[in-house]
């Protein structure tokens, strides 16, 4: 890894449900969120504050920190940092690899922190590996090694997360937000197409969800944002089509989330696309 590269992300067109980050210090997401990704943390010098479905997790050097999908979470910079990894995992292809493992279809929750030096040193070594130039297949097998190393562990705490488990408002309110993400929604709209009074839905947003109402809607449209500008599409245009008021809109909501500018990642994901075909 080139380390004069900062907050930058990475992809291997060939590994979709696989994205990499790495800064050189840590870079603080200050909005509560959540993503439907495994994230797996890892910081070489300093601490940093992460609240986990607001429960404080500190990260610091040999310690890994494990954000669940779906988990509700924010980042606090806690002191001066040096070397910041991200792995992000796609959820199904997780899920898919753990019941192929363990033949459960129940999505199996990891601790929230690792404390032993050996799978610190392993993540770092997993990470640098699959950045630099490598055969695509052997990248697979050393993160299946490294998952399936963690998975074993978890496995026997039998806690699964139950993230489809939700009141079936709940259901009905995240169906009607997908599928109109990009109107300019209000709570009293949202409400009298689905019959229920404003508070109702206020209060079940925070039970099944751990968010607020206009939190989860913004979590979404910044979600689908991404992946619009990662398929390719304008950032005028994602944003419109995701229910921002504008450009600017997106980009602030953005940099809370995910600590950097939908331009930043855009470029990320262009120079990604050439690197690899370079490696060609």
């Amino acid at each position: 890894m080139n380390k004069k590269t900062n907050n930058r992300i990475f992809k291997i067109p060939e590994l979709p449900y696989l994205e990499l980050k790495y800064s050189n210090t840590f870079f603080e997401c200050s909005q509560k969120h959540y993503h439907n990704m495994l994230c797996i943390l890892g910081l070489k010098k300093g601490s940093a504050k992460i609240m986990i479905n607001d429960e404080q997790i500190v990260l610091r050097e040999n310690k890994l920190v494990i954000i669940n999908p779906n988990e509700v979470h924010y980042s606090i910079l806690d002191e001066i940092t040096q070397d910041y990894y991200v792995v992000y995992i796609d959820r199904t292809w997780y899920q898919n690899l753990q019941k192929h493992i363990f033949k459960i279809e129940q999505l199996i929750s990891l601790p929230n922190e690792i404390v032993d030096l050996d799978i610190c040193s392993s993540f770092f070594d997993l990470f640098e590996y699959l950045y630099e130039n490598n055969d695509v297949i052997e990248k697979e097998l050393k993160l299946f090694e490294f998952l399936k190393h963690i998975l074993n562990n978890a496995f026997f705490d039998n806690k699964v997360l139950e993230v489809n488990k939700t009141t079936q408002i709940a259901k009905e309110f995240k169906e009607y937000i997908e599928n109109n993400i990009s109107s300019k929604l209000t709570l009293t709209e949202i409400s009298n197409a689905l019959g229920y009074s404003p508070y109702h839905i206020i209060r079940i947003c925070n039970q099944n969800f751990g968010l607020s109402a206009n939190a989860y809607i913004v979590n979404k449209r910044v979600h689908r944002a991404k992946k619009l500008i990662c398929d390719g599409i304008d950032i005028s245009q994602a944003a419109r089509e995701v229910g921002f008021y504008d450009q600017s809109h997106l980009t602030n909501v953005f940099k809370k989330v995910f600590a950097l500018t939908p331009k930043a990642y855009q470029n990320d994901i262009q120079n990604s696309i050439t690197r690899e075909n370079n490696n060609e």
